[in-house]
């Protein structure tokens, strides 16, 4: 939130959806959070993984008719070596890790 306005949508999951498939139903309750108008129309899906091979993906929902996009849902993953390794180390280094997790990059 910022100005008590939502900017964007996340959602954590505790499956890890580099080495496992991405459930349907988990893809539309996040594109259903995408389109509703709320935030950036985008809604993230955080993820677990303990390596450093996932990169972020991004899966558009296209209008039927139009066939333009009309939101987005961004799987996100969270590295949690890189997590527990900073946690108890320097506040900055955490506080930049989990930047880049909201803003969408690795």
């Amino acid at each position: 939130m910022k100005e008590d306005k939502v900017v964007k949508l996340m959602d954590a999951k505790y499956r890890e959806l580099w080495e496992r498939s991405l459930p349907a139903k988990m893809l539309y309750q996040l594109a259903i959070y995408a389109v509703s108008g709320v935030g950036d129309k985008t809604a993230t899906i955080l993820y677990p993984t303990l390596s450093d091979t996932p990169i972020t993906a991004k899966i558009d929902t296209n209008d039927p008719v139009s066939c333009g996009n009309i939101a987005s849902v961004i799987l996100q993953p969270v590295n949690l070596k890189k997590v527990a390794e900073i946690v108890f180390g320097d506040l900055g280094e955490l506080r930049g890790y989990v930047m880049e997790i909201i803003r969408g990059k690795k």
